[in-house]
């Protein structure tokens, strides 16, 4: 509580201002990892035939998460309400779709 009433008051306005400039410094830091990463990628002939494939199947791939859209909400939704009177995890519908989506991808 006594932090946020200085940061309130402005006491401590340098050193946000500091530690947000060292935030910053580690955000050029992984964004040059991230660009470093990419150049790898141009490189590796295994890496290029898989960016192929997933762009070859983009409508097969489109399609399997529609349907786990579909079946996740349907059967979510089913399991919330043949549960939610005696198990108390499930509370809402999204903890049934959390389920349903465990479930599939565990499968």
């Amino acid at each position: 509580k006594q932090w946020y009433q200085r940061r309130v008051r402005g006491d401590d306005v340098e050193e946000a201002h500091d530690q947000h400039r060292s935030y910053v410094v580690l955000r050029v830091c992984r964004i040059f990892r991230v660009i470093r990463v990419f150049k790898f990628i141009r490189h590796s002939q295994d890496l290029i035939l898989i960016i192929k494939v997933v762009g070859h199947a983009k409508k097969e791939l489109g399609l399997l998460v529609l349907l786990l859209f579909i079946f996740s909400v349907s059967f979510g939704s089913l399991m919330y309400y043949i549960e939610h009177a005696t198990n108390p995890q499930f509370n809402s519908i999204m903890q049934g779709c959390w389920w349903a989506i465990v479930t599939i991808t565990t499968i």
